[in-house]
């Protein structure tokens, strides 16, 4: 690898480490990360996207190889070079997601826009219930469960559209550098690596994160309550925040899996995670109606 990298870089190094699939460098005194894009699309945007990403300091340049492309061929897999900031890598935690990260949208990048949700949560919704009336015979067994997730999804987008007419955005609802996915095993490399942007809300990254401390059962009311504290969300984005984390992605995301991998669905498991889903959403909706004043979906704060 260090033959093809001072080749087609014209660099002259000698040590080379390699970490989670990651090759990493230096080069007069300057670090460099070698790694497989997984997003190649994304580099069709990047130059639009680098001159507002330079403001912030923090995101990795992409640097073009001898052929000015960002890409690089090397067995067949498309290899990209970082320039990486001074950041130390380190496991994400929620005090590290940023919500200032502001970024205009215009020409190409209007393509990396992923907000407003309500039209991609009506579809995945219309997707998975015309899926399971064709297949119902085939998995009647999670019949009460899929109406169940179904009418938390449902409740949340009936939520995002509600908080459309009665809110008001302000400054902080513009939109923000932001992430597909951002999960609890994310890398600070991974968040600033500029191949992974998309650009949404500024309370898609952080309700993301706090339906994955959920996933992996580490979920905590007080480290939310401090993120809020440190961060400012306007009633706009709280209630956009609320919805977020209502709506159980995490649901859909298991099915298509087992269907995709032709794996038996694991009722119980199933069934677990639904009782934690209800109880992880209850104290949430209590913490907002309480502490902001947020309407919230009444019967979830409802004790059976």
């Amino acid at each position: 690898m260090k033959n093809f990298i001072n080749y087609y870089y014209h660099f002259h190094i000698r040590d080379l480490h390699f970490s989670n699939e990651k090759y990493f460098f230096s080069n007069e005194q300057k670090k460099y990360m070698l790694k497989v894009c997984n997003n190649i699309d994304m580099l069709d945007y990047y130059s639009e996207l680098s001159s507002q990403l330079q403001h912030y300091n923090y995101f990795f340049v992409i640097i073009p190889n001898i052929e000015n492309s960002y890409i690089t061929w090397i067995d067949n897999k498309p290899y990209v070079l970082f320039q990486l900031s001074k950041i130390t890598n380190d496991k994400i935690s929620i005090f590290d997601i940023k919500t200032d990260l502001f970024i205009t949208l215009n020409g190409k990048l209007s393509h990396l826009n992923r907000y407003p949700w309500i039209l991609l949560w009506e579809n995945k919704i219309d997707y998975f219930e015309e899926w399971f009336s064709t297949k119902y015979d085939s998995y009647k067994k999670i019949y009460p469960l899929f109406h169940y997730f179904i009418g938390i999804a449902e409740n949340a987008l009936l939520y995002l559209k509600e908080n459309e007419r009665e809110e008001t955005k302000e400054k902080s609802d513009e939109l923000v550098v932001s992430h597909n996915r951002l999960v609890l095993n994310y890398e600070l490399f991974d968040y600033y690596d500029p191949t992974n942007i998309i650009i949404d809300h500024a309370s898609r990254d952080v309700s993301e994160y706090i339906k994955s401390t959920f996933l992996n059962r580490v979920w905590d009311l007080d480290i939310m309550k401090s993120y809020l504290h440190q961060h400012y969300f306007s009633r706009y984005g709280l209630r956009v925040m609320y919805a977020r984390i209502l709506f159980p992605s995490f649901f859909f995301d298991y099915i298509e899996e087992m269907i995709v991998n032709n794996y038996d669905i694991n009722l119980l498991y199933l069934e677990n995670r639904a009782d934690e889903f209800q109880n992880f959403i209850r104290e949430i909706s209590i913490f907002l109606e309480e502490k902001y004043n947020l309407p919230v979906i009444p019967w979830i704060i409802k004790k059976v």
